[in-house]
């Protein structure tokens, strides 16, 4: 429900606040005073155009803000900001929408900027306004669809109609892909089948070319490799005259071993050089043992070199690295399979289409039957609420159009038709002219889907246009029966709909340093007896009037 509403240097109205009510709230007050405003200024809330001409002289923009409660699960309306990443509290939302004097609006959902596109779909599930050109989502036709499916209870066999459409159109997308994957590789077929085989003969292995290269670079360098191992080991452990390093550290650790047994402070040197003595050895050993396998074979380093151009010039073709040579191989021999295999593969698919596409007509199908029960008992509650709204000609059509093909929501759209008047051919709703008319048809819709419409705020504008008498209380007694479920504020000359209502707000307008102001407050009491008497006979001091109003507001 809209919980509040502020609007700022909008037209006539400087700076207003009103707080509203659960249950049905009238607005009333003289012609002139601004209540067709509090209109505009709600449509613009709710993403309707800004007009420039609506910001109020001597500002530079104005602003309409409203705080509204979730008071039921609003689970659509939860995902729908959930997806744009719109953070929500204690099931409140404030709309906040700001019109610039260079014509721009900017648009705010709990301080979160917002296109205005998106506003308008979430704005659609709070608020609908009945009255001419006004926001109204009932008229449009895919709104009007959801209605007769809610109404027909039809919404679990859509969303099976759905998951279908949806699996039928990624089906339709994979043999697509696979149509043009073939299609794109049969142009290169030859050269695919050419690579391959090219690539697939030298059979390259992943880091193969480093390999290479380290192990050519050292059989380029062997000469050098062997001479300075050689001088190494000799080095190390020669028989030569003077002594190996070896040699000379044993000698080295027999007398620090025998300081040692004399001085104990030199135990743990001669630990050290003990361990010296033996990582020595233990590396002369291993170089020796190393020496002696190495061995020169220009032959291989010929093959090894031969074998690196080989993967050189793969990189240099399909590379730049062999990973990538090798990665490329493998995409070349997944497109000549599916060249191979394509008969197979896009046979298989199309018997999954064949089989989801039966399905969706079949379901389609059972969902247009549904659909049609529903829609025409809908058509015939809505024609009996609208006779009982002063409409007693009219007849009300719910019409099922066949579309050429399946849409995501099946095979037909909805319209609604109206003849208000014997005689005249049904239009679209949302043709009528007359905003009474076009508001007493909201009405009936409401009354009629009040359980399966998860709008809880309805305003009507003009509901009372033409009528009077019966059917003004006829009327009344509907707009009770509907505010009962949602919240529902309505705009009335008529103090018969008027004193029915839980909550009467009054528009007024004063003058004050040459400057019109447009105000608004809640009224009780004698306050509000005064009100419904202006509204009898345009006196609220006349005594009939006041008495009248007082058994009017009794009466309730």
């Amino acid at each position: 429900m809209l919980e509040s509403l502020s609007i700022h240097a909008f037209a006539l109205i400087e700076d207003i606040h009103i707080d509203l009510n659960k249950g049905f709230t009238v607005i009333t007050g003289e012609t002139g005073t601004g209540k067709s405003i509090l209109l505009s200024a709600l449509s613009l809330l709710l993403g309707g155009p800004g007009d420039t001409q609506s910001i109020r002289n001597g500002f530079d923009s104005a602003s309409v803000s409203g705080t509204f409660v979730l008071e039921t699960p609003a689970n659509e309306i939860k995902k729908l900001l959930s997806a744009l990443s719109i953070d929500i509290e204690d099931n409140i939302i404030i709309i906040r929408r700001v019109l610039k004097s260079n014509g721009r609006t900017l648009s705010y959902v709990n301080d979160f900027p917002i296109k205005k596109s998106s506003l308008i779909v979430i704005s659609s599930y709070l608020v609908d306004i009945s009255a001419q050109h006004a926001h109204q989502s009932l008229l449009k036709c895919d709104k009007q669809l959801s209605l007769v499916d809610n109404f027909s209870e039809s919404n679990i066999l859509l969303e099976d109609y759905q998951k279908l459409f949806h699996l039928l159109n990624k089906l339709k997308d994979e043999r697509d892909n696979i149509i043009d994957l073939i299609a794109s590789s049969k142009k290169e077929e030859d050269y695919l089948n050419y690579a391959f085989e090219e690539i697939s003969k030298v059979d390259p292995k992943e880091e193969e070319d480093d390999n290479l290269t380290d192990e050519i670079h050292k059989l380029s360098q062997f000469e050098n490799i062997h001479e300075n191992l050689l001088g190494t080991v000799e080095m190390l452990h020669s028989s030569y005259e003077g002594g190996s390093t070896i040699n000379n550290l044993n000698n080295s650790l027999t007398s620090l071993t025998k300081a040692s047994h004399i001085d104990s402070i030199l135990e743990k040197y001669q630990e050290r050089l003990n361990s010296a003595v033996l990582e020595c050895e233990d590396i002369y050993e291993s170089l020796k043992d190393y020496l002696q396998d190495m061995s020169f074979s220009q032959e291989n380093l010929d093959v090894m070199q031969q074998r690196l151009s080989q993967l050189q010039r793969l990189k240099k073709k399909y590379g730049p690295t062999l990973s990538h040579v090798i990665e490329f191989r493998d995409e070349i021999n997944e497109k000549l399979e599916a060249i191979n295999n394509s008969s197979d593969d896009i046979e298989f698919i199309d018997n999954k289409i064949k089989k989801c596409n039966l399905q969706l007509v079949e379901t389609a199908s059972l969902l247009s039957i549904k659909r049609l029960k529903g829609a025409n008992e809908l058509s015939v509650a809505i024609e009996k609420s609208l006779h009982s709204l002063g409409m007693p000609h009219a007849v009300f059509k719910t019409i099922l159009i066949k579309r050429d093909d399946y849409s995501l929501f099946g095979k037909e759209s909805v319209e609604f038709m109206l003849s208000a008047n014997p005689g005249l051919e049904s239009r679209p709703i949302k043709e009528i002219a007359s905003g009474g008319e076009l508001s007493r048809v909201m009405l009936a819709i409401k009354t009629t889907l009040r359980e399966k419409d998860p709008v809880s705020t309805l305003v009507f504008d003009e509901v009372d246009a033409g009528i009077g008498g019966v059917i003004a209380s006829s009327v009344a007694n509907e707009l009770i029966s509907l505010s009962t479920s949602s919240q529902v504020i309505a705009i009335t000359h008529l103090a018969a709909i008027a004193a029915k209502a839980d909550t009467q707000l009054v528009v007024s307008k004063y003058v004050k340093s040459l400057m019109s102001y447009t105000t608004i407050v809640s009224v009780e009491n004698e306050e509000r007896t005064k009100e419904i008497a202006r509204m009898l006979s345009g006196d609220s001091e006349s005594i009939i009037s006041l008495k009248h109003a007082e058994s009017l507001l009794e009466s309730e």
